[in-house]
């Protein structure tokens, strides 16, 4: 008789980029944006979108040449609140955008982040 045992282990320590419920995964629309406690109106990033495979599109609707939109593509990881944007192009000093989420439920994301010298960015999105 031969017995057969098969063990597998998991542990959320080994990938904290990724969310066990999954709530960051999917398309997010900009519903405001403030810049030092001003109202700005909606974020220019309008559809931010997050994949399992911890990619990210950054959409912005209208800003480009002829009112076209500019997509910026990158990379995602997420550490406690701490959101980690690397972008696939981006000038030198430029490539990681670091965001403070401040909450993130299925149905809502904001987060905050510090512009060198400027002040504090925070935007809200609603899941699509």
């Amino acid at each position: 008789m031969l017995l057969t045992f098969v063990s597998a282990c998991s542990s959320d320590d080994d990938n904290n980029n990724n969310e066990s419920d999954g709530t960051l995964v999917g398309t997010w629309i900009g519903v405001s944006s403030t810049f030092n406690g001003q109202n700005s109106g909606v974020p220019d990033n309008s559809i931010v979108k997050f994949t399992a495979d911890n990619r990210t599109e950054f959409v912005y609707e209208g800003f480009g040449n002829n009112g076209e939109d500019i997509t910026e593509y990158g990379d995602w990881s997420k550490n406690g609140s701490t959101l980690t944007i690397t972008w696939d192009d981006a000038d030198p000093g430029f490539e990681n955008y670091i965001l403070n989420i401040t909450e993130l439920t299925e149905s809502s994301l904001k987060w905050e982040t510090e512009i060198s010298g400027e002040g504090t960015l925070t935007e809200a999105f609603i899941k699509q």
